[in-house]
């Protein structure tokens, strides 16, 4: 019994996949991000600050001349806040303003026209600074702008941070990727973990149901997760269950049993009566509560002993045959057609005595409510691993809210409480098929106009 027979649809996998969606939509937003925070991006910003600074220089030149140019420059090295840099000589190279200790004349290359990328060497002054080599080296973009008297300013601003800024966003973008990658995976395997667990506590949920056998446990493989420890308090509760089962059936029984000797004793007083019609009444009684005790034990054995020693390789065919043959007198009697179709079953491994009372309660069932020229159809099919055997008869049938309790014992619909029986005919047909693997059930019977019913049930051979 799978309690989720499609991985896909479940919710544990359709969690996961949401999660998934989200994650790779942040994913999606970082590369937005880095591919918006990319390095020509930041270059050209940069490229656009250094042409407003320089714009700015000449129209200060232009208006006020050189000092005004040198003390602007100065102002804004002083604060710290500023991070251009500055190299500020006159025609014949003479140094006037500036942080940089030296005018860049290797290692130049071109951004883009008028664009340079320079190595430069930091330090106020060379005055200041002594030996200019010595000055760290960074990478800058510049521009040059020359003033009409000869003089020349260099503009740059150094690229280390925004390839930091770069790098840093690049390196978390794969870092990100790397751990969603790792969360899709790990998503879905632990969906895939709870659904195989879910459907193997169904599966043996569904095993005890079928088979009734109250033993089976849950399977635990750990005691971490959550659903090993549903899985522990589930066999707990079948603890519990079986227990309570166990003490019910066991006064039944012992109620049965403890009673037979009593009415074995009734019986034989019954038997020195003088008056030989009442004598037979009460025997006829003491018959049924003898019939009732011991239907009752047989089924408790069945069921709780779950006895495989009767087993053997039968005829099916043949054991059926012999049903069939043992009530053709009744049929015979109530004058019912009776048609019998089985299929070529060579063998099958199972307790002959105990399918042979199957088939004979199924069969006097449905002679017994079956009218008079009524119809009772017989078979006997081979459908994969199992033998399905049916029998179909033209009586009344029964109501479809009560099919449901045709196996429980003592159960008799209230239209057949006039006819013979104690209701545990079809109990213990139940308790022999699930001995062999198999199933009950019942539905309208397929005889025109289908108003009987049809008693169905499935074998597998051990």
């Amino acid at each position: 019994m799978r309690a989720i027979s499609d991985y896909t649809k479940s919710s544990s996998f359709v969690v996961s996949v949401f999660f998934i969606i989200l994650l790779m939509a942040g994913v999606g937003f970082n590369t937005y991000t880095l591919t918006v925070a990319s390095d020509d991006l930041l270059v050209r910003e940069t490229q656009a600050a250094i042409q407003a600074d320089l714009g700015g220089f000449r129209s200060l030149y232009n208006g006020s001349g050189r000092q005004a140019v040198e003390q602007a420059i100065d102002e804004r090295i002083s604060n710290k806040a500023n991070d251009f840099l500055y190299y500020f000589k006159d025609k014949n190279s003479t140094y006037l303003a500036g942080n940089l200790a030296q005018w860049p004349s290797e290692n130049i290359a071109l951004f883009s026209n008028g664009v340079l990328d320079i190595q430069v060497s930091l330090g106020q002054k060379y005055s200041q600074q002594g030996n200019p080599a010595m000055a760290q080296k960074e990478r800058a973009m510049a521009m040059v702008i020359e003033f009409t008297n000869g003089d020349s300013l260099l503009v740059a601003r150094s690229l280390q941070d925004i390839e930091f800024a770069v790098a840093l966003a690049q390196t978390s973008s794969w870092v990100l990727i790397v751990i969603v990658f790792v969360i899709a995976i790990t998503s879905l395997g632990v969906s895939y973990y709870v659904v195989s667990r879910i459907n193997n506590i169904a599966d043996t949920a569904g095993d005890i149901i079928t088979t009734g056998n109250l033993s089976d446990r849950l399977y635990i493989e750990s005691q971490w997760d959550d659903l090993s420890k549903l899985a522990l308090v589930l066999n707990q509760l079948l603890d519990k269950i079986e227990s309570s089962v166990k003490a019910i059936t066991s006064v039944s029984d012992n109620i049965a049993h403890d009673l037979r000797t009593p009415l074995t004793r009734l019986k034989g007083h019954i038997e020195d009566l003088k008056d030989s019609k009442e004598r037979a009444e009460l025997i006829e009684e003491c018959d049924n509560l003898h019939g009732i005790f011991n239907s009752l034990l047989r089924i408790s054995d069945i069921e709780n002993s779950n006895k495989i020693s009767g087993f053997s390789n039968i005829m099916l065919d043949e054991i059926l045959g012999d049903a069939v043959d043992l009530y053709s007198p009744l049929v015979e009697a109530k004058n019912i057609t009776l048609t019998f179709e089985t299929d070529i079953i060579l063998l099958f491994v199972g307790d002959k005595d105990l399918l042979f009372q199957s088939f004979a309660n199924v069969l006097d069932n449905a002679i017994k409510f079956t009218p008079e020229n009524g119809q009772i159809a017989v078979e006997l099919k081979q459908q994969d691993v199992a033998v399905v055997f049916s029998v179909d008869d033209s009586g009344l049938g029964v109501s479809e809210e009560n099919i449901v309790n045709l196996t429980q014992r003592f159960y008799r619909e209230d239209d057949s409480r006039t006819t013979n029986g104690n209701g545990l005919g079809l109990a213990l047909v139940s308790a022999i098929v699930s001995l062999h693997g198999g199933k009950i059930w019942f539905e309208n019977s397929h005889i025109p106009p289908q108003s009987g019913l049809r008693c169905a049930f499935s074998l597998v051979s051990a």
